[in-house]
């Protein structure tokens, strides 16, 4: 480490070099026609003396660098020169000790210069240091035990701030035993020195046992903490944590060690910034992996192939607003030829919804496939999502059964859009069931049973499509989509229940334009042959 001049055996001549000492005390000695001589600090020459008739010293301005004296300049007798208008008495007192001064700017201009480099040099290999570490707590372990080696510490700590809580929470310590850390948390708010700190204030403590702002004084004795100087971390304007150094002696930080620690918090502030940024990546890279595998697993519940009957004719179509989608439709077939046809949309998005939307199908599958009752089909799934999720989750769900000879369809609603029925170019909607599902574990369903004729056409969206917006925030609509169905459904029998899904899509596409979706849109419809 270096240290405050005064604090090593520096000489005059390790910051000035000789050649300039000799000629600063030449031209004064040529100036004042006396005898003059640069000394150390044992009053031994450095320079030749420049000497007149005599040597008898008659005064000495020493050099002071920082309070430390590097040394002085001895003015002696005068040389025989007797004074005349044309070379008068010169005041050479004053003039020697501003020369003394002139050399001990020089001295400490050539410190700073020193001190500086000296900075960039430790500031650089702990750049260096930290570059090569890439988890957080290797950073910040490396940091606080660099601090200790390269700034001869007792020791060091290293505290993030939780700005949620307000709370300085121990990240990192050289040299500190575990009772010491056992002093416990540190609110920001509860401590003036770190207050200071946060600000931008570097803080010193002269004692830690005995200044009034420290709340462990004690701990400070028995840890055998003395004096303690303490700088913030920050980055971009935001507040990161403190750094904090200790000697175990009363020590008065110089200039050097305060600018040292304040460059090294800044290089360490930058470092976790970064760190935290890498975590951060990977953390999202692994998300985005998990996210795109339950993607692939959520698509794999949708039906690849659509049912055949010779009764009816299906179309669907299903769009995720994101890669996890919170709606979804399924087919179930059952032993007498019946086909079960269910459409859901689970409120939320990303991976909880998705969950749920397992949740719910699974539930569905096992209950529909062993209980012939619609409503306690209904009521079973009911209660398995209201004991498996958090009172604000639930989901909507519209099912129903197709008779194998397409003439009838039991139905249900659990607060779903109501099924749409287009007959003869009218619309009705066929809405008897109940609550959402999840939310009261008692409810009981109502269903209901309606008779299908040939032509008939049966529509059911999840109200991605019917809250759809355009860019000026209005709705799609019902009514719209009625209209669409009434258009599509009445045509000719040759236009098929999928081209019938397609156009009813579109027509939602079309109105919304390049308006960004925020839901999913999830759609199917069933023509009666």
């Amino acid at each position: 480490m270096v240290e405050h001049a005064k604090h090593l055996a520096m000489q005059l001549t390790d910051v000035v070099d000789l050649e300039t000492l000799q000629s600063l005390q030449d031209g004064f000695a040529r100036l004042t026609g006396l005898s003059t001589s640069i000394r150390d600090t044992e009053g031994r020459p450095i320079t030749r003396p420049h000497e007149s008739n005599g040597d008898v010293t008659r005064f000495e301005a020493p050099i002071m660098v920082q309070e430390a004296r590097l040394g002085s300049i001895v003015l002696g007798d005068p040389i025989a020169v007797p004074p005349s208008p044309d070379n008068p008495t010169i005041p050479v007192t004053g003039f020697l000790q501003d020369l003394a001064e002139t050399i001990a700017q020089l001295c400490h201009h050539a410190l700073q210069h020193r001190s500086r480099v000296d900075e960039l040099a430790v500031v650089y290999e702990m750049s260096s240091l930290l570059a090569k570490r890439t988890k957080l707590q290797d950073l910040l372990d490396t940091a606080t035990r660099q601090l200790v080696e390269t700034m001869g510490l007792r020791a060091a700590s290293l505290r993030l701030l939780d700005e949620e809580s307000g709370v300085l929470k121990m990240a990192s310590v050289a040299n500190l035993s575990p009772s010491y850390l056992d002093k416990g948390q540190i609110l920001a708010l509860d401590s003036p020195i770190d207050q200071d700190a946060l600000a931008g204030k570097t803080v010193y403590i002269e004692d830690l046992r005995t200044d009034p702002r420290v709340h462990h004084q004690q701990k400070a004795r028995e840890e055998g903490l003395v004096s303690c100087l303490v700088t913030g971390l920050s980055s971009g304007g935001k507040r990161i944590g403190a750094l904090r150094i200790y000697m175990d002696h009363r020590h008065t930080f110089t200039p050097f060690e305060v600018s040292l620690l304040q460059a090294i918090a800044s290089q360490v502030a930058a470092a976790i910034v970064h760190a935290r940024f890498r975590r951060d990546a990977v953390e999202a890279e692994q998300l985005e992996r998990q996210v795109r595998l339950a993607a692939d697993v959520q698509r794999r519940m949708i039906p690849s192939r659509l049912p055949t009957n010779s009764h009816y004719q299906f179309g669907c179509v299903y769009e995720p607003a994101s890669n996890l989608g919170g709606d979804f439709y399924d087919f179930i077939g059952f032993e007498n030829g019946d086909t079960g046809l269910v459409i859901a949309d689970v409120v939320g998005k990303g991976v909880p919804a998705s969950l749920l939307m397992a949740s719910a199908r699974s539930a569905l599958r096992s209950n529909a496939r062993r209980v012939e009752d619609i409503s306690e089909i209904m009521r079973s799934v009911n209660r398995r999502l209201h004991f498996d999720t958090l009172p604000s989750e639930f989901a909507t769900l519209f099912y129903a059964e197709l008779s194998h000879n397409g003439r009838a369809l039991k139905h249900c609603n659990g607060g779903h859009e109501p099924l749409i029925l287009l007959r003869r170019g009218e619309i009705i909607e066929l809405d008897v069931g109940g609550l959402a599902l999840g939310i009261d574990p008692d409810f009981r369903y109502e269903w209901a049973e309606q008779a299908l004729e040939s032509g008939d056409l049966l529509v059911l969206v999840t109200d991605g499509m019917t809250e759809a917006l355009n860019y000026d925030g209005e709705r799609y609509g019902r009514e719209r989509l009625h209209t669409s169905i009434k258009q599509y459904g009445s045509i000719t029998a040759d236009l098929t229940a999928e081209l019938i899904a397609k156009q009813l899509f579109w027509d939602v596409r079309r109105f919304v334009g390049l308006a960004p979706r925020s839901d999913d849109i999830t759609l199917v419809v069933v023509r009666v042959k």
